[in-house]
């Protein structure tokens, strides 16, 4: 059974482009989405961890105006967080992993507060990965060890697979199962050292089309298979 799942939501430009919409209003449908997908997931009592890939440290690269629009999405998302009942009916805790300080101060301060007020929902956490890069979510976690073994407090033999996740952004159960949409088969430097062993599914639609079907087969479709995690 899937206890932790993730997603990378790929396809809202394309899908600007397709239904002739502006990025904002793809944009905005893409957000919604992910609202309607942890609803959907709540009905599955084994599911405690969902992970999105929200915004890559790549993206900072985007065009100012469209990051404007992102930015100001993302505001307007955290704001509306206090008043949306999914947080507090089905106990959902919101954490936001990866480089926050690449966003401006305002967004800063506003994912410390959400994070603050949802920690008493504790049933199911959702991780927003925001300025995330797999590679660099390694590095910055070796750079922690190293700092507490220069400080002596640690030593070089104590770091272990079974204890390196404790320096990552957030130690959360590795997902069962990473989805990907708009049939892109990669995962862009999504979750790099906690997929060792996920499976994935791959969708042909773009994010802002995915149903709760969509993810209802691939919940079931997974729970099919074999996992021998290499035995």
């Amino acid at each position: 059974m899937i206890e932790s799942i993730a997603f990378i939501p790929d396809g809202n430009r394309r899908y600007a482009k397709q239904m002739n919409i502006s990025l904002a209003e793809s944009y905005a449908l893409g957000t919604a989405k992910a609202f309607d997908i942890v609803k959907w997931l709540s009905k599955y009592s084994s599911i405690r961890v969902g992970t999105f890939y929200t915004f890559s440290m790549k993206n900072f690269a985007r065009s100012k105006m469209e990051l404007d629009i992102l930015f100001k999405i993302f505001d307007e998302q955290l704001d509306k967080v206090y008043s949306n009942k999914l947080f507090s009916e089905h106990k959902v805790s919101l954490k936001f992993i990866g480089r926050r300080d690449m966003f401006p101060i305002k967004l800063q301060k506003k994912m410390e507060g959400v994070e603050e007020y949802t920690s008493k929902f504790n049933e199911r956490q959702i991780n927003l990965a925001l300025g995330y890069d797999g590679q660099t979510e390694i590095v910055d976690a070796a750079q922690k060890f190293a700092e507490e073994v220069s400080l002596g407090k640690a030593k070089p033999e104590d770091l272990s697979v079974g204890n390196f996740s404790k320096y990552l952004y957030a130690d959360f159960k590795a997902p069962d199962l990473i989805v990907r949409t708009s049939n892109e088969q990669r995962l862009s430097g999504f979750l790099t050292y906690q997929s060792s062993y996920s499976e994935f599914a791959f969708l042909n639609k773009y994010w802002p089309e995915i149903t709760e079907t969509d993810v209802d087969k691939v919940i079931t479709e997974f729970n099919e298979r074999d996992r021998r995690f290499g035995k």
